[in-house]
């Protein structure tokens, strides 16, 4: 008598493929896979569907915290597309101190399991870098570092950094704080890239040369985002290039051909439509005053001035340089997930099962276990998460039941919440999370230290 099976399912692991087979779990671990109906204290049907490892999201925007507690908007967004544990604080965004977020999770527990990036951002402002087009000085990037190894020491997956977002930070500066990540083997170095567009490959060399100098791991962040207008193949064949010669290297795309940024961000500076070659229409306010419509001259320049940090939506990538990057044997799926007050960009609540339901089953570019691969073990191993990722015995019951012939993603931009069809039952820790596609309200996530 197991504390829960699920039986009548085919096994999708991204190692061993797909196979018939039922699961016990005892406690949090999975403690047994074979043909035979097993008996449980809970039971889950799974017949006609796949039962998956959780998908891990490499890269995504928690919310913060509210009285203490975690304003689980993004969290129970991601685990009805079928996320069981999630990384944030990226695009240097992360907090300076995970103290106060791993005692969140640890009294109020959490929907998924939490991994968390240190960021950049506001280790420069902690360290008293307010300017985010100005340079840090040489005592001001010290207190960086040493903030940054206390958030290591806290228990930090890594360092998040987004350059686009912080003009005004050298490489020098880049450079020395990865060095330090590098002490720690198991630890990521996650970087939104300086330039997108036209200098996209100018971006993607600095990076390559800050993870061949100082041996950080380093993991670009949403690729296509920054390369998808005209230059991904190039991108591609310097990234694979670089991993042939040792260095240590991975990038991580989302299925979509429009980012989502805060319009007062440097994103959106002057230049911005030219390096595009899109017009003011290209960009839709999905947040405050004017959301729903897309921009005009006015709008923009209003937007900026006084809601600077509203979401909109930028229509401006090539979806099939999408496509090319997403299937690259180095991708790995990511959500780069935000919502803030039910609003933002699909990718949120759509991005897992839009890649199964449109790209895998109605399009054929991409093979149903690589991509179960791009969302589970690949993520697993890029973090060093150990027994995740994969179905196992001794493994973590994270796991993910979906409906192949119905999944797909159900989330736009109007309404970038609304939860996918075909995500049946969702298993964190060995416990049902989502069940019959609706949250159950238990909430054993954990915080994942390092």
């Amino acid at each position: 008598m197991y504390d829960l099976v699920i039986n009548g399912g085919e096994i999708i692991d991204p190692v061993d493929g797909i196979y018939p087979a039922n699961l016990g779990i005892e406690k949090n671990r999975i403690a047994s896979i074979g043909p035979e109906i097993m008996k449980g204290k809970r039971e889950v049907e799974a017949d006609g569907c796949y039962v998956s490892p959780g998908f891990i999201d490499l890269h995504s925007h928690e919310n913060g915290l509210k009285n203490g507690s975690i304003e689980k908007g993004i969290f129970e967004s991601s685990v009805l597309m079928g996320v069981t544990t999630s990384v944030g604080g990226n695009c240097g965004m992360g907090p300076v101190a995970l103290s106060d977020y791993r005692q969140a999770i640890e009294k109020h527990g959490a929907p998924l399991n939490y991994a968390a990036l240190s960021g950049h951002a506001l280790l420069r402002e902690a360290a008293g870098c307010t300017d985010r087009y100005g340079h840090a000085t040489k005592k001001q990037v010290e207190k960086m570092d040493s903030l940054l190894r206390e958030a290591l020491h806290e228990g930090a997956s890594g360092l998040s950094v987004g350059l686009e977002y912080t003009p005004g930070a050298s490489t020098e500066e880049v450079l020395e704080l990865s060095k330090t990540v590098a002490e720690y083997d198991d630890r990521l170095i996650a970087v939104h890239y300086r330039f997108d567009g036209e200098r996209s490959l100018e971006a993607v060399a600095e990076l390559i040369i800050v993870a061949r100098e100082t041996g950080a791991r380093m993991q670009i962040s949403h690729l296509g985002s920054g390369t998808a207008f005209g230059k991904t193949d190039e991108a591609l064949s310097m990234i694979e290039s670089a991993s042939n010669a040792g260095i240590d290297l991975g990038f991580d795309v989302y299925p979509y051909d429009a980012f989502c940024s805060l319009i007062g961000s440097p994103v959106f500076d002057e230049g911005c439509l030219q390096r595009w070659g899109v017009d003011y229409s290209a960009i839709k306010v999905v947040e405050g005053k004017y959301s729903g419509q897309l921009c005009t001259p006015e709008i923009f320049m209003e937007k900026r001035a006084h809601e600077p940090q509203s979401m909109v939506v930028a229509f401006v990538m090539d979806e099939k340089e999408i496509f090319r990057a997403m299937q690259h044997p180095m991708a790995i799926i990511a959500s780069d997930g935000r919502i803030i007050s039910g609003q933002g960009h699909p990718r949120s609540a759509g991005t897992f099962p839009r890649v199964l339901g449109k790209y895998v089953r109605e399009q054929g570019c991409l093979d149903l276990v690589d991509a179960i691969n791009k969302m589970t073990s690949m993520p697993a191993e890029r973090l060093r998460l150990g027994s995740r990722g994969r179905i196992k015995e001794g493994f973590f019951a994270d796991l993910t039941v979906f409906d192949y012939d119905q999944i797909i993603d159900r989330a736009t931009y109007e309404e970038p919440t609304l939860s996918p069809d075909g995500i049946n039952v969702v298993i964190v820790n060995g416990v049902e999370v989502v069940k019959s596609s609706k949250m159950t309200g238990n909430l054993p996530g954990v915080f994942l230290d390092r």
